[in-house]
């Protein structure tokens, strides 16, 4: 799968967490998927089991003047045919246009075509390396 196509998947990803959309953030995962950050981890066995968790995570970016999430730096890295991860460093931005939140993830994704509707590359594992931390250093306690 080529970079520019893992690139357009994670635009997707992007515009869908700045519109809050859960089922469409939800789009971009195969089940089951493992989300790891410094403080806590979760697995989701399915897609319900996922949205029914969605509804603190939407609160929490609400509470904090959350507009949207944009992609500063982005490293796809293949692994195999079937296997690759990304690297981005997202800015969240809030309703006034400035700066709330930086932080570092790296994705594991499926790439053989067996995603979401039996297509495209698919999220099967998140590595959240500073999101917790870069909160904390806001003052801003997490909560979803």
């Amino acid at each position: 799968m080529s970079p520019d196509a893992i690139r357009a998947f994670f635009d997707g990803y992007a515009e869908a967490f700045t519109a809050q959309d859960a089922a469409a953030i939800c789009d971009h995962y195969l089940f089951p998927v493992q989300i790891l950050s410094e403080e806590t981890g979760y697995v989701f066995r399915d897609r319900a089991e996922m949205l029914a968790d969605m509804t603190g995570f939407v609160a929490f970016y609400d509470k904090v003047d959350f507009k949207a999430a944009r992609i500063d730096k982005f490293n796809f890295q293949p692994l195999s045919p079937t296997f690759g991860q990304v690297h981005i460093d997202w800015e969240l931005i809030n309703k006034a246009g400035g700066h709330i939140v930086g932080f570092h993830t790296t994705y594991t994704l499926r790439l053989d075509g067996k995603g979401v509707a039996g297509r495209g590359p698919a999220i099967i594992g998140i590595l959240a390396h500073s999101e917790d931390s870069a909160w904390r250093e806001r003052g801003v306690r997490i909560d979803w």
